[in-house]
């Protein structure tokens, strides 16, 4: 979609800029103070963007490592006339398109997206983006949502938070409690609250999705209660809180003992002295003292990144959110007071050909690019698996392996090694909140839905196997954004391939829409989708042509249920 600049006509509180040379600024009055943005026009309508709006104070200095700070009311007028603010500091991530934007500490800003004429009146839904990157990285302007703000009429904002180790370092301490990258999404809800009505928004219509660890930050939003009224919808996508989202003591030890050690901050007297040495070292070096490969485990395909993903805090998250002593208290009283949607890629596993690191591929004498072996699956992934959630569960570990066995060629063998771990990681734990949502639920909607097609663009920093099968992690967001990796689909795709793809992104984009604005993805011109529900546990299936389903899975969330229940905590009495 090409576009071009022009001009806005001053409404409400807008007021347009003219000069000789630049006629496309219009600027909007806000509670926090004056905004910048540009029209862009598309062969489907027009949109206004808003890039770079700070949210919150600069994460810099006596802040680093401090829960958020509200921006204000500033001087001047804020936004920029680029289309990419910069991504927060963060580690090299080896996946497609997050390499492509700077990086800068002063990184809390968000962009908004608005369609057709900017006005008070129009109390358009809104819909806030979360982007996912394992909490070590990712950034807003990844992300172009102007097939969703065309599509569905509706507001988006992206935004920024701060990753890795300046968004999850914990001493356990109130000098450094942790979670700031959560404290940062919270401050953005809290902003655009507060000022969206300027854009022509409706704060109290406001849906947060994200997909990854975006859909997980989503989710573990709906379960802190303080977090009421700041939205009305979720959607997690590929992603909700599972046994790895929250970072365990011993972890979180390791990690810093070892950047302690590095940064020359190991044995100082307090904490306050610690986080002096800390402050004081330059963020590149920050970001170079550890890298991800010092927490890699490579045979048994895990990673220890204590103090990198969220922890509990006592105050944000204040137990196991896996493990809640009871599914009637007030966390999981608000989570069910909201519209939920989650849903998973059929070949979310696929993101474990990560794992089949050489070492692996050496000790079980295979190539990972030719297929891989089943035991790979019962000494690795089941095994670590089922020691971090279960603890010593050899019965476990043996009903993985017997479950995930297949009979017919290695290729199939192969695909169900990777399934258990997208089953294990995504599918069984959405799987189980949707059904805590559902049960006896007369507030709320629940929806589920499941990507069988796949597309041109995938997670994978290399061209997998022929023999992979299905549509892996995060394939969904080519059907909804404009992402740094689309020149990949005139390279992928055929005529044929084009045509169907995109007429999948108009469905899921009016699906997504209509459920940000009515809590029901339906409407006439799309399939029905129905309800889930936990005596009848429905599903929409996105595919050319669409389809549906039951019971996503059953087996396998069993299992993995089972492994949960088995690591249960004395006290904890509500099973999944």
């Amino acid at each position: 979609m090409m576009f071009l600049f022009i001009a806005l006509i001053g409404v409400d509180l807008v007021t347009p800029l003219l000069s000789s040379d630049i006629v496309n600024l219009v600027e909007i009055k806000t509670p926090s103070g004056w905004v910048r943005g540009y029209e862009e026009i598309y062969d489907d309508g027009e949109t206004y963007r808003f890039i770079k709006i700070p949210y919150a104070q600069p994460p810099i200095g006596d802040l680093r490592f401090q829960k958020t700070k509200p921006i204000g009311e500033w001087e001047g007028v804020r936004g920029i006339r680029g289309t990419n603010a910069p991504q927060c500091p963060q580690m090299t991530f080896p996946s497609p398109g997050f390499d492509t934007l700077e990086t800068d500490e002063d990184c809390l800003y968000l962009n908004i997206y608005v369609p057709g004429k900017i006005s008070r009146d129009r109390k358009l839904s809104v819909m806030v983006w979360i982007h996912g990157g394992g909490f070590i990285a990712g950034g807003a302007s990844q992300f172009k949502p102007q097939k969703l703000v065309l599509g569905g009429d509706v507001i988006v904002a992206t935004i920024n938070y701060r990753l890795g180790l300046f968004g999850f370092l914990t001493l356990h301490d109130a000098l450094a409690p942790g979670n700031y990258g959560l404290w940062d999404q919270i401050e953005a809800l809290r902003w655009i609250q507060n000022n969206i009505a300027a854009f022509g928004g409706n704060p109290k219509s406001v849906t947060i999705f994200g997909s990854s660890s975006g859909g997980m930050s989503v989710s573990l939003h709906t379960l802190i209660p303080s977090n009421e009224g700041m939205f009305q919808r979720v959607i997690s996508q590929s992603g909700v809180v599972n046994y790895f989202t929250i970072a365990r003591r011993q972890e979180e030890k390791q990690t810093n003992e070892l950047l302690f050690l590095k940064t020359g901050c190991l044995g100082k007297e307090s904490i306050k002295e610690t986080l002096k040495c800390l402050r004081n070292i330059p963020v590149n070096d920050l970001i170079e003292a550890i890298s991800m490969f010092e927490f890699a485990k490579p045979l048994n395909v895990s990673f220890e990144v204590g103090s990198m993903i969220p922890t509990i805090d006592g105050e944000l998250i204040k137990e196991n959110l896996f493990y809640p002593k009871s599914w009637d208290n007030d966390v999981y009283h608000f989570f069910r007071s909201i519209d939920f949607m989650s849903g998973t890629q059929d070949g979310e596993g696929n993101l474990a050909f990560l794992f089949l690191t050489p070492d692996i591929q050496e000790k079980f004498e295979f190539g990972a690019s030719d297929f891989v072996p089943k035991s790979v699956l019962c000494e690795t992934f089941a095994a670590v698996y089922v020691d971090k959630v279960a603890g010593n569960s050899p019965k476990i570990t043996h009903e993985i392996c017997d479950f995930y066995t297949s009979d017919k060629e290695r290729d199939e063998q192969s695909n169900k090694v990777l399934e258990f771990f997208g089953d294990s990681w995504f599918i069984g734990p959405s799987n189980n909140m949707l059904s805590i949502h559902a049960t006896n639920n007369d507030r709320a909607k629940t929806f589920q839905y499941l990507l069988t097609k796949p597309g041109p663009i995938q997670c994978l920093p290399m061209d997998p196997p022929s023999w992979i099968k299905g549509a892996g992690h995060e394939e969904e967001l080519h059907l909804l954004f404009m992402t740094n990796t689309d020149h990949v689909q005139t390279e992928k795709m055929s005529n044929r391939d084009g045509d169907e793809i995109d007429q999948l992104s108009k469905t899921v984009i009016k699906y997504w829409t209509n459920f940000a604005k009515y809590g029901n993805p339906n409407s006439d011109s799309v399939p029905h989708w129905p309800s889930y529900e936990s005596t009848a546990k429905r599903y929409v299936i996105l595919d050319t042509p669409i389809k549906r389903g039951e019971n996503l899975k059953p087996g396998a969330t069993e299992i993995v249920t089972k492994a949960l229940n088995k690591g249960r905590p004395k006290g904890n009495h509500d099973e999944l």
